[in-house]
């Protein structure tokens, strides 16, 4: 970027862009002898934080991290008119570039608990993410000005200090199982074009007698200090996988899809679903060679703002199916409801009957539909976590004989009526059917998938 920025009638030459953050954006600029940090601030909106006039918020809050003693650039000059800042450069790698680069240092984290020892005591946080951070001469400079009040659950022990670590890439072990769904509700937390791929859908696949678990050490984990940080999940077997990591670490997307396509392709290469909304993963799939080959998924929702009506014709009542307590049952429903036929020799010389144990199953959520002589006619499931405002559902199916008779629909709104009394404020279905939208489905977002050859 070349240009110039004025700052009370001086000139400074642009050098480059350093960052953008919530309150503006930082540049690098030089007067000719020296080099200088200047802040643009802009009035973007942001979605998770509220601000006051940020010109001033800045300045006080300069103010207040100087007088506690905090290392930060100082403040040279302030264009109030075009709320241009111009601070002292630190140079120096900051603490993310470091950490990428696999240098980690435990004496950063001693620094960090002597600069704590005096903004606790005054009552304050600081961002502690580490791309705030520059080490210079040994001395970690915090780069920006922002300060909050004290909240413990953003202090540096309970919230920043979880990313000062090196992100080592690891093999799936089972145990990694919770740990996983855990990085699946953070992601679609913070990034709902992830949506596709959510805990549920993992939870629901683990169990699924098509999925290869022969194959399970190959799903390849990033972790921050013991924390799932990212993530390159087959779905079912090789040949398509998801790939996704936590908005702070978005620059592992690219060794994620390069993970994928040496570890979790079959012969005819890996296909991801990449959200048409997510600008920065559609570019880097490209970059990678993928090529999309016109297959693609819709995520519907529903808001769960009131209660749906429920009519279930005669002789047909509501019923929770465990698959652990009922395996035979279970699968033998879900064989007629998905069209592989009423042939019940055929099922049980092809199916092996396994109680599948999802331990995130809450049975009030597995609902099935039960004729008056106690036989199964139709499935629905929804999955919920206190952590999310939304429920998945999967799966739902009806048997040939009992289509048709608006069961499917009494399930789902039965099903979604529980779960809203749970907490879930909307509901996500993986699909394009006209089926939901005459359910009140609407579509939300939108996947290609992008593949690449072996």
């Amino acid at each position: 970027m070349t240009g110039i920025f004025t700052v009370n009638g001086a000139g400074y030459r642009v050098i480059k862009l350093l960052g953008k953050g919530k309150g503006g954006y930082s540049y690098l600029v030089a007067d000719g002898d020296n080099e200088y940090v200047l802040k643009k601030i802009h009035h973007e909106p942001c979605d998770y934080y509220t601000f006051g006039d940020k010109l001033e918020s800045e300045l006080h809050d300069y103010e207040t991290l100087r007088k506690v003693g905090i290392p930060v650039p100082r403040l040279i000059d302030v264009d109030k008119e075009q709320e241009h800042i111009l601070k002292e450069y630190i140079a120096g790698e900051t603490v993310s570039e470091l950490l990428r680069a696999g240098k980690y240092d435990e004496h950063w984290a001693e620094q960090m608990r002597k600069l704590c020892g005096k903004l606790y005591p005054a009552g304050l946080n600081i961002d502690y993410f580490p791309t705030n951070f520059v080490l210079r001469d040994g001395t970690l400079y915090y780069i920006d000005y922002e300060c909050n009040g004290y909240m413990e659950e953003w202090d540096f022990e309970h919230w920043g200090g979880k990313y000062w670590h090196p992100v080592e890439p690891v093999d799936y072990a089972e145990s990694d199982h919770d740990a996983v769904c855990d990085f699946l509700v953070e992601l679609n937390k913070s990034d709902e074009t992830h949506i596709n791929w959510n805990w549920a859908r993992f939870e629901w696949m683990y169990e699924h007698p098509e999925f290869d678990k022969s194959l399970i050490n190959s799903i390849g984990l990033w972790k921050c200090g013991g924390r799932v940080v990212g993530a390159a999940i087959y779905d079912m077997y090789f040949g398509e996988a998801f790939c996704g990591a936590l908005r702070e670490y978005g620059y592992l997307y690219p060794e994620m899809l390069a993970y994928a396509h040496k570890n979790l392709r079959d012969e005819s290469g890996i296909a991801v679903a990449v959200c048409d909304d997510n600008a920065a993963e559609l570019e880097a799939v490209k970059k990678a060679g993928y090529i999309a080959i016109g297959q693609y998924e819709t995520i519907m929702v529903i808001g769960l703002d009131r209660e749906l009506p429920v009519s279930l014709p005669d002789g047909i009542k509501f019923g929770e199916l465990d698959p652990a307590a009922e395996p035979y049952a279970f699968q033998w429903l879900l064989w007629q409801g998905f069209d592989h036929g009423e042939d019940r020799a055929e099922f049980e010389k092809r199916e092996e009957i396994v109680p599948q144990k999802r331990k995130l199953l809450d049975p009030r959520l597995s609902l099935a539909a039960v004729n008056d002589s106690g036989e199964y006619a139709a499935y629905c499931c929804l999955w919920y976590d206190k952590r999310t405002d939304y429920a998945y559902i999967e799966p739902v199916c009806t048997i040939p004989s009992y289509r048709g008779k608006g069961i499917a629909k009494a399930l789902i709104y039965e099903a979604l009526n529980r779960v809203r009394t749970l907490g879930a404020k909307r509901a996500f279905v993986i699909s394009d059917m006209e089926f939901y939208n005459k359910l009140g489905f609407e579509k939300h977002l939108h996947y290609t998938f992008f593949k690449k050859e072996p």
